[in-house]
Parts: structure tokens; C-alpha cells; sequence
């Protein structure tokens, strides 16, 4: 979950000046710096919601549909969390941290679907 947290927040700083105009990068940027800070606190409800503002304020952006699959994920949503991430890498198909999130994320979710225990992953501090 750490390696996680650490993608969604790798997510946010690339995708700080990305926005259309420099209203919406600011409401997008405040929106995705809060939902960092409650996934960190575990508070994944209102991640999804910061998450789900920011893409509203800037709409079409790979990271931060990044971060809402990560919070679908977290909050058990799997299937709603495939289709934002195949969403994500759909308009970012070469972005590195997309395409690991949906590797690991697919991973799990081939063993869910299919009704089987998905192997405990070991994680490094990259």
C-alpha cells in the first residue's frame, strides 16, 4: 500500500502543470493534494472525491485518472478501477506509473475474478 501511496503522489507532481488554464491547474492541484493527504490517512471515501474534483477541473487527465482507479481499488471497486485505469492508459498508453499501476492492479484482478487467492506481493522502496 506504501508503493502505492508513493505512485499516487509521484502521479500528482507530474501532473501539477498540466492543466488547460492556470485557474483549473490550481483547483485541480488543491484538489489532488488533498486527496493525497487522505489516502495517506487511509481515508479513501474522500480521496476517490478529491480525485473524482480534480478530473472534473481538468478533464481527460491520465495522472489524475490514475489516482481515482488507485482510490477505486483501495475502496474494493474493482471493476469501476479497471476501466479508469484502461481509461488512463488509453490517453497515456507510455506512462510508466499508469502502466505498473494497471500491471499490478490486472494481476490481482485476473486471481479475483477467477476466485483465487492473489499471491502476496512482495514490495520494494523504490
Amino acid at each position: 500500500m506504501r508503493i502505492r501511496l508513493m505512485l499516487v503522489l509521484a502521479a500528482v507532481l507530474v501532473a501539477s502543470g498540466c492543466a488547460t488554464s492556470p485557474t483549473a491547474a490550481k483547483g485541480a492541484n488543491a484538489q489532488l493534494a488533498l486527496g493525497v493527504k487522505a489516502a495517506e490517512r487511509g481515508y479513501w471515501q474522500e480521496a476517490l472525491f478529491r480525485f473524482r474534483r480534480a478530473d472534473a477541473a481538468r478533464p481527460q487527465d491520465a495522472q489524475t485518472l490514475n489516482n481515482v482507479a488507485v482510490a477505486l481499488e483501495a475502496l474494493g471497486r474493482y471493476d469501476e478501477a479497471l476501466e479508469t485505469y484502461k481509461k488512463a492508459l488509453q490517453l497515456a498508453p507510455k506512462n510508466a506509473i499508469i502502466r505498473r499501476n494497471y500491471a499490478r492492479f490486472a494481476e490481482f484482478f485476473t486471481s479475483y475474478a477467477r476466485g483465487a487467492k492473489p499471491k502476496e506481493e512482495t514490495r520494494e522502496n523504490r
